[in-house]
């Protein structure tokens, strides 16, 4: 008997917060798709884009691409709405919808803004899924697992004056979790997110944030300071216009958690943050 499996992969800016356009890494269900998020300017005039997606695994796959509106839950967690009339899902034209795609093929996907209405000044979402759909007449071995894929890409469209202003409202370590808590509240009009890099280090080696930027501008050299045990880049959640979240970001660290110290150089808006956890 065939089973199946609906593997489901959200790709919500949960790396860096950059407008550059990205190809995201082949997910589990082995596609890869570029870009991974999309940003837009929304003006008088239709704002065309397209999405390129390559079939990796060894078999075909037919897909089906859905458009929605979204926000985030108290839990971060996203959580498709209804779409509005000033939402960005009521104004995207996609085409194909509905595609096959062979192994080690490639496909283009369009898409078009056409605002219906005229768009209220700030930040428009919607959330393009591509999915695959089962074919029955694959033949798979009796109790196997189908993987099939279900791959969310969010995007972000900013009509009129953008305005980027949040409250870092509280900034903590929790060490035996190894992981950064900010509670932030978004004020502006766009969404937010707190960037930057993290370094740990042994006690008492900690050089200062400037060698430490410096370290990072150029860690390809292979050249590692004294002291420096692991460093990393933050890929926190969004945080919507109007919302209060607080945002969790796990460190990784192999080995021992005693007598380090944690280096946080970061930025939330226009706000340059710089913090030492001892």
């Amino acid at each position: 008997m065939k089973r199946t499996l609906l593997h489901g992969i959200l790709s919500l800016l949960l790396t860096a917060g950059s407008s550059q356009a990205r190809a995201a890494e082949a997910p589990p269900g082995q596609i890869a798709i570029s870009p991974s998020m999309i940003e837009l300017t929304i003006e008088n005039k239709p704002v065309n884009g397209s999405i390129r997606m390559q079939n990796l695994k060894k078999e075909t796959v037919n897909v089906k691409v859905e458009v929605y509106n979204w926000t985030l839950d108290e839990q971060n967690r996203v959580k498709l709405i209804p779409g509005d009339l000033q939402s960005l899902d009521r104004w995207m034209l996609i085409s194909p919808v509905t595609f096959r795609l062979e192994p080690g093929a490639s496909q283009v996907i369009r898409y078009s803004v056409r605002p219906a209405v005229i768009p209220e000044p700030g930040e428009h979402r919607a959330m393009i899924y591509l999915s695959e759909e089962g074919d029955d007449n694959t033949n798979t071995d009796g109790g196997a697992v189908k993987v099939l894929f279900r791959y969310g890409m969010a995007v972000y469209g900013v009509s009129g004056a953008k305005h980027e202003s949040a409250d870092l409202e509280s900034l903590t370590f929790d060490k035996p979790a190894m992981t950064i808590k900010a509670v932030i509240h978004n004020t502006g009009n766009i969404h937010t997110r707190l960037t930057g890099d993290y370094t740990i280090w042994k006690s008492g080696t900690f050089p200062g944030f400037k060698a430490m930027k410096e370290y990072l501008a150029k860690q390809k050299s292979g050249v590692t300071p004294p002291g420096l045990i692991a460093s990393g880049s933050l890929h926190s959640t969004p945080v919507l216009p109007g919302h209060r979240r607080t945002i969790m970001e796990k460190l990784e660290i192999t080995g021992s958690r005693e007598g380090i110290v944690i280096a946080l150089a970061g930025k939330i808006g226009n706000r340059t943050i710089e913090k030492v956890f001892p």
